[in-house]
């Protein structure tokens, strides 16, 4: 009896096994189909999304080639030029050579020591100073020290904030002995120096006012890493990317907004300057920090300023900063203002920097100014 029984049960259970596998199977595609419906309809969803935002007009991000070709890291600067470095920098608007000196300028090679019987011009600034989209001769600054009978030293980088030149003037360039300097301070740098991170990879240094004082903040400017590199080699390629990264930026921003202003709510301390406008205090700061170095080094100082890519991230405008700046004693060109500014031929057209005329109308402005004010004894 108990033989019978236990071959009854055995017969009982061959069908149960034959049918697991198969209900495994089956459970197993149905599973592998849900993964590739929602694998393939997450790339064409992706796919859609890209063509529809190229339709409405939004691009890839745009990196200028001269970021690859002149720029190493550097870890007071975020990044400088490389030292003997020479190529041609292109874009649709332009073609141009440019080489870099043993001391990471684009400009020939100048001592520290000024000659006898020469006066001195130092050019602190952004692309505009570099002289973004013209030759190396057609620069302002080239067009000023022949005109004049003077040496000018450029030391433009192109992306470089006020921030980024207070700290290449007091390490590198306080070292040349110079009469003048002259600051070009363009729109863009009211909104970058409170930022660390530019152009979605680039890490630079940057100051905060603590009780007026100017504190420096992340130094060593740390390398991008593997996740940054990737998000700015996608943007260059994906316009959807680069728009999920921009929003991811604006919202940081607007978080960074809101918690200053909620810092802010109470009566804030002296700076120095009660009457500068909160978004401008900073960079204001830093041009003060300039100044001041200059003077130390019985140097004058001038500021050469254009409205181009503003961004404050505040109500006020262009004009307003131009008029605080006025206010704090500065001397300044205000290029857009100037009587005969044409930006329809002194301006890269679809570009936006100066051009060749546009460089010499800087140049002739200049050297007026430095003439009226008499800010160069052997100029005049």
């Amino acid at each position: 009896m108990g033989v019978f029984h236990w071959l009854l049960q055995l017969n009982s259970n061959k069908p149960e096994k034959r049918k697991m596998p198969i209900v495994r199977k089956i459970k197993r595609r149905a599973i592998l189909i849900n993964v590739s419906l929602i694998f393939v309809s997450t790339i064409m969803a992706l796919v859609m999304s890209e063509i529809a935002l190229r339709l409405i007009g939004y691009s890839p991000m745009y990196v200028s080639p001269e970021r690859d070709h002149f720029w190493q890291y550097d870890p007071l600067l975020g990044w400088a030029h490389e030292p003997g470095q020479q190529g041609v920098f292109e874009t649709q608007q332009f073609r141009t050579v440019v080489r870099i000196n043993d001391k990471g300028l684009r400009d020939r090679l100048h001592s520290y020591e000024r000659p006898d019987d020469t006066e001195r011009i130092l050019v602190l600034g952004d692309s505009f100073a570099w002289g973004y989209g013209v030759e190396e001769p057609e620069r302002f600054s080239q067009l000023l020290e022949k005109s004049m009978d003077v040496e000018v030293i450029n030391a433009g980088v192109s992306g470089y904030s006020t921030d980024q030149e207070l700290l290449w003037y007091e390490n590198e360039g306080i070292k040349y002995e110079t009469d003048l300097v002259i600051l070009e301070v363009a729109g863009n740098d009211i909104g970058d120096n409170s930022q660390q991170l530019v152009s979605s990879i680039y890490y630079k240094p940057r100051f905060v006012l603590e009780n007026g004082q100017l504190i420096l903040k992340g130094s060593p400017v740390p390398k991008t890493n593997a996740q940054g590199r990737l998000t700015y080699s996608l943007s260059q390629r994906s316009a959807l990317a680069y728009f999920l990264v921009q929003r991811y930026f604006d919202v940081l921003s607007l978080y960074g907004r809101t918690k200053s202003n909620s810092d802010q709510a109470s009566p804030p301390a002296a700076t120095g300057s009660s009457h500068v406008t909160e978004p401008f205090k900073l960079t204001i700061a830093l041009i003060h920090e300039i100044s001041e170095m200059a003077k130390s080094r019985n140097a004058k100082f001038v500021i050469v300023t254009t409205d181009e890519w503003w961004n404050s991230p505040s109500t006020e405008t262009y004009e307003d900063f131009i008029d605080e700046l006025r206010t704090e004693g500065f001397l300044v060109i205000d290029v857009p203002s100037m009587p005969g500014f044409d930006p329809e031929e002194m301006l890269i057209q679809g570009d936006g920097h100066w051009s060749k005329a546009g460089h010499e109308f800087v140049a002739a402005k200049i050297k007026a100014f430095i003439e009226t004010n008499h800010l160069l004894t052997l100029a005049e």
